[in-house]
């Protein structure tokens, strides 16, 4: 981000009124109504947290200066990975360690939906109006809105700069290996499913907005060709590590970047500093652009708040252009809406272009019931096909991708 408009945006951010619309339901008493001090418990991941408790107080004294006689608000915050926030509120269920508000990812969302854990987004109107149709779609289920975007993410290559002075090697596949460098690559651990998608550059998965269950084809030719060539051609490019593993290796040298979404760019610019780290779209692949996935996060409300009006407001205000802003600048986020002030600040960064480059370039992951069904054999898919990368065939990725596809279809 641009350090002279960053100087310039954060005196001007404190000193304007962060506002909210709302339909307070005991007047002056605010939402909360009665007297005491009111909790929220919201979760978050734990490289969020210093951001959201700076913009935290400032909806708590908004809110005392709107609601003079409103009891206080005490926000608290506890670290939660977003990926594994709905499953861990299953098991919680209801109870005092029950959050108000839960930061997710968006392919975790029909989970929540299907299992009652969260409730409608009350501010639907203002997601509706403020925020593009794709992400609207992507928290929407069954034609009800029910979660408030916090940012979109794809996958792109984090290098180091001191170790590649040219990031051209990361143009295409060609390049990279004649260069002789490495990248981290979760190309068969946990999360692989969602790391080696892109190569499947023409498949279809649930049609062309994701949501008909009905329409599947994952073993298309260049699907299967950019496949195979990857772990045979250019199987030497690959170290296959997650990207948490990973950031020791970019520190030691051992590999020339990463393979990430954006989460892990504050811990790499922590550790090494971040005019160090550069950033680069994936690389071609037989001409091919990489189709990777891209996600959104997105704030929930539990269906075990007891204090849902308050909860939702929050939620709301959280995601506002001013604070979407904030995390431009805090985090590096890419934004979830866009107008004059926003689009500023986007010409402005190179990491934020290079994101938003990635993902002009992505698949938004389906949120459909079905996709549920996606990871597990995927997975299986990706091991099973690194293990046998050195004899592998297009015949092989062909086989192993229908059976996916039948797991999927059940």
């Amino acid at each position: 981000m641009n350090k002279t408009i960053k100087k310039f945006l954060i005196p001007a951010l404190v000193a304007a009124p962060l506002l909210f619309s709302c339909n307070p339901e005991d007047g002056n008493g605010g939402p909360g109504g009665g007297s005491g001090t009111i909790e929220l418990l919201v979760w978050e991941d734990a490289s969020n947290i210093e951001t959201l408790e700076t913009i935290a107080e400032y909806f708590k004294a908004d809110y005392k200066q709107t609601y003079p006689h409103a009891p206080d608000i005490n926000i608290r915050f506890e670290a939660r990975q977003e990926a594994a926030a709905v499953s861990d509120l299953l098991t919680i269920g209801e109870g005092d360690n029950s959050p108000d508000i839960a930061a997710i990812t968006s392919d975790t969302l029909s989970t929540a939906v299907q299992a009652d854990l969260i409730a409608p987004a009350e501010y639907n109107e203002e997601v509706k109006n403020c925020f593009d149709d794709d992400v609207v779609g992507n928290v929407t289920l069954n034609d009800t809105i029910y979660a408030y975007p916090i940012t979109s993410e794809s996958q792109t290559i984090m290098y180091d700069k001191s170790k590649v002075s040219d990031p051209s090697i990361f143009d295409d596949f060609d390049k990279l290996l004649a260069s002789g460098e490495k990248l981290a690559w979760d190309v068969n651990g946990e999360d692989s499913a969602y790391y080696m998608f892109g190569f499947l550059t023409d498949a279809n998965l649930f049609g062309a907005d994701g949501t008909d269950a009905s329409s599947l084809d994952l073993d298309t030719p260049k699907a299967v060709k950019n496949y195979t060539d990857a772990l045979t051609k250019y199987g030497s490019c690959f170290e296959p590590v997650s990207p948490e593993v990973a950031a020791a290796l970019l520190r030691a040298g051992e590999v020339a970047g990463i393979v990430s979404s954006p989460f892990m760019y504050r811990t790499l610019t922590d550790a090494m500093g971040e005019d160090n780290i550069g950033l680069h779209v994936l690389p071609k692949i037989n001409g091919e652009d990489m189709r990777p996935f891209s996600g959104y996060k997105e704030y929930v409300v539990s269906s075990y708040t007891d204090q849902p009006a308050l909860a939702h407001m929050f939620a709301n205000y959280l995601v506002s252009a001013d604070n979407q802003i904030q995390r431009m600048l805090d985090l590096n986020y890419l934004p979830t809406r866009y107008d004059g002030e926003i689009e500023s600040f986007l010409a402005e960064s190179d990491i934020l272009d290079t994101y938003q480059d990635s993902y002009d370039l992505s698949i938004p992951m389906p949120t459909i019931e079905q996709m549920g069904y996606y990871w597990s054999p995927m997975i299986n898919f990706c091991q099973e096909m690194w293990d046998s990368r050195t004899t592998l065939t297009e015949a092989t990725v062909k086989a192993g991708l229908q059976e996916v596809e039948d797991t999927i279809k059940g």
